[in-house]
């Protein structure tokens, strides 16, 4: 069995191969550059005509809901706000149907007057 003792590299390492991948690499990185310049130099003088830029629109297009909440909590203090007032006011849910909420408080005290419908015993086995 052979020993290997630590040390040093006794060769160096091939120049051609890390040479040609040097100036492959720097050709391509040319190439690129050119192509992106070409390119850029191109839409810059004939720009698309088609595609507007929806920043310089006059008006705010906002897309549609649901939206992203900035403020949520102030806009779920609004909608508990409007909720609370639904629950505890008088008003028409429907006027052609002749349909209006009440409070609920006073939904349950006309429920618990009315009572409620009990379900029939079933008989036993």
């Amino acid at each position: 069995m052979e020993h290997y003792t630590s040390g040093h590299e006794t060769t160096d390492a091939p120049v051609f191969p890390l040479a040609a991948a040097g100036i492959g690499l720097a050709v391509v990185a040319a190439l690129v550059l050119l192509i992106t310049y070409a390119m850029f130099r191109y839409l810059k003088a004939n720009p698309p005509e088609s595609v507007e830029n929806p920043l310089s629109a006059a008006e705010r297009i906002f897309p549609p809901a649901p939206r992203l909440e900035v403020h949520a909590a102030t806009d779920m203090k609004d909608f508990l706000t409007r909720e609370n007032l639904h629950l505890s006011t008088y008003g028409w849910v429907d006027r052609k149907a002749g349909t209006i909420r009440i409070p609920i408080s006073r939904a349950i005290d006309l429920q618990l007057e009315r009572g409620f419908t009990v379900r029939k015993e079933m008989p036993k086995r």
